[in-house]
């Protein structure tokens, strides 16, 4: 069983020649006119993405994005005990990371629109899944890399441990003045190049390359000594925040579930909420009867059962005399704002579904003659046949379809045979589409009219 399993998981197999391995990963660390404008195009497109909000952009510059290369190098590097190598690399990567941060920091600063958007912010607050992800996409990386054929691999590491959009996101703190958004995508940024390297340095120990040369028992050690202190002081911050990001999690969550209970309430109405859960407290506006004196006791005594004590409950009823409408208005607007915003995409998201099937179906459906000719030849009979595009809404629905509408009218009454047989030839003839076929006669018309 063990022994069918070391085969099953065995990367010797398609493994590449370790001369070929070793001359390819030097050649991504190597500093270059065409690497260098590959970089400052790949920053631009990426930054173009975070600032218009666009995932699909920021992805398509993770795919040319040449940082991988120095970073790959350094791990191969420190594996093999190659101190030139690593010191290349370390050059290189300093170069990199200069000058994408004067590349992005440039276009924010001339770019119109300054609004920081979820890419963006995604890219401010990196935690230990940042972690996981940067070791796991180094390992992939480098076990890409030392196989035969890499290509199916590379392009999903360069996408999952996503080193240009952190970069992008301290160069618009740096174009903005701030200092949080900077060192905080600088640390992703740090996050992933270190475990990146150094899942690269561990499979090179694996995989047993050939070392450059092999360093006596004090240098060793001292490598280690080097190598665990960044591990660790990259590690340790990210620790911290995760910590915080789970207990604010927690915070939220009992937060929203005690405000349930207080909206289940027949004698209130919630009207406007805030939850703060860097400050432990809750902020809320009542509607409805007079909340007795000691409801807010009651509910931070809630919070103490639910593992949150020391928590703070904030409490306004609309029949104060010193309430604050404008105030109100306010959090009535952000507590709605969100919802208000998802309806609208929600909304949208349907329009454009709508418009690219109409889309589809008109650029399928053009040569609607030839199709009328069509319906002749099956229907010698009919006098004349329209076709078009329309929608139909059924009871329930969202928004509507778009169906291709065929009425066919005859001199007089057509039999059942040759209705079936036409409707079973527009549904072969326009497979995939939805079809409503009328049939009407001249008798019919007339008696309308």
């Amino acid at each position: 069983m063990i022994h069918a399993l070391r085969q099953l998981f065995d990367l010797r197999p398609d493994q590449d020649d370790a001369a070929a391995i070793d001359a390819t990963i030097r050649k991504g660390v190597r500093i270059g006119g065409t690497n260098l404008w590959v970089l400052m195009f790949a920053i631009l497109i990426a930054s173009v993405g975070l600032n218009v909000n666009s995932t699909a952009v920021v992805i398509g510059a993770m795919l040319v994005s040449p940082l991988m290369g120095p970073i790959v190098g350094l791990g191969y590097g420190a594996g093999i005990n190659d101190s030139a190598l690593i010191r290349q690399s370390l050059r290189s990567l300093g170069i990199f990371v200069a000058l994408s941060l004067a590349t992005s920091a440039l276009y924010f600063l001339l770019s119109p629109l300054s609004q920081a958007q979820s890419e963006l912010l995604a890219r401010t607050t990196p935690t230990l899944w940042d972690v996981l992800i940067a070791f796991f996409g180094g390992a992939a990386g480098i076990v890409a890399l030392t196989r035969k054929d890499i290509s199916t691999v590379v392009p999903g590491v360069a996408i999952a441990t996503a080193l240009m959009p952190p970069l992008c996101t301290a160069g618009y703190g740096l174009a903005s003045g701030n200092a949080t958004y900077f060192l905080g995508a600088f640390y992703l940024f740090s996050i992933n190049s270190v475990f990146i390297a150094l899942a690269t340095l561990l499979f090179v120990k694996l995989l047993k390359l050939p070392q450059h040369v092999y360093p006596d028992d004090r240098v060793r050690r001292r490598h280690r000594l080097l190598i665990g202190a960044a591990v660790l002081a990259t590690l340790l911050p990210s620790a911290w925040l995760t910590y915080r990001l789970v207990e604010n999690e927690i915070f939220a969550t009992a937060a929203h579930r005690l405000l349930t209970e207080l909206d289940a309430d027949p004698r209130f109405i919630v009207l406007a909420t805030r939850i703060s859960p860097a400050e432990r407290k809750i902020s809320l506006t009542l509607g409805g009867d007079v909340p007795p004196a000691d409801l807010t006791r009651r509910l931070e005594g809630r919070l103490a059962e639910l593992d949150l004590a020391g928590s703070r409950i904030q409490m306004r009823h609309l029949g104060s005399d010193k309430f604050d409408v404008a105030a109100l208005k306010r959090e009535l607007q952000e507590d709605l704002s969100g919802a208000t915003l998802r309806l609208i995409e929600e909304r949208n998201a349907r329009i454009r579904a709508r418009d690219d099937e109409g889309h589809r179906l008109q650029a399928e459906f053009t040569d609607r003659a030839a199709l009328i000719r069509e319906i002749h030849t099956q229907l010698p009979e009919a006098t004349s046949v329209v076709v078009t595009l329309g929608e139909r809404s059924s009871s329930g629905d969202s928004s509507p379809r778009s169906i291709i509408v065929a009425v066919v009218t005859t001199s007089g009454s057509i039999a059942e045979a040759s209705r079936n047989r036409l409707a079973d030839w527009l549904n072969a003839r326009l497979a995939n589409q939805e079809i409503l076929l009328r049939f009407e006669s001249h008798a019919d018309i007339v008696a309308t009219e």
